[in-house]
């Protein structure tokens, strides 16, 4: 079985030539397009949000493996929208990405429940090696859930055949 395949299976999801979703959130055109071409030359399937807003509903619509997101955006910041983010799902992991790379900033994007802080102009290298690592282990983490329901369906009590005294108080507990 090839590796896309068991990606495929352990994810639940139908884009098996996807290196990942990935959706950017960021209110400058020209920063969305320069981010969606590198991610799509890697193989990511990437959808873009201009706002917080646009971006919260994009994510209600559809499973990511990753968001990036902008730090300082207008109406709602980064970290407001991260806060929404982690309430819909606390695991999906956040990339922030600031213009503004200060030691607060970070420090309060990462108390938030971002899982990286990356300043721009970012490294088009090491913004791909966050990405793949991001990206990784939130499949890995999903196909681990995905085996241990399977193995906790295939190896329930329902299986076990015992009528004695002895077995009916092992059911029980």
């Amino acid at each position: 079985m090839s590796e896309a395949t068991i990606s495929r299976i352990g994810s639940g999801r139908d884009d098996v030539a996807s290196a990942g979703a990935v959706l950017i959130v960021d209110d400058e055109a020209a920063i969305r397009e320069s981010l969606q071409t590198l991610l799509e030359m890697e193989g990511y399937e990437v959808e873009t949000a201009n706002d917080g807003q646009e971006g919260l509903a994009r994510i209600a619509q559809r499973p990511f493996d990753l968001v990036l997101i902008d730090f300082a955006m207008p109406e709602r910041n980064g970290i407001e929208v991260l806060h929404d983010i982690r309430e819909r799902d606390a695991e999906l992991p956040v990339i922030m990405i600031t213009a503004y790379g200060t030691v607060e900033n970070a420090v309060n994007a990462m108390q938030a429940g971002a899982t990286n802080f990356i300043q721009k102009p970012w490294d088009n290298e090491k913004l791909l090696a966050d990405v793949g690592t991001a990206v990784g282990r939130r499949r890995a983490e999903e196909e681990v859930v995905q085996l241990k329901r399977a193995l906790k369906q295939r190896y329930n009590f329902e299986h076990i055949i015992g009528k004695s005294e002895p077995m009916l108080r092992i059911f029980d507990l």
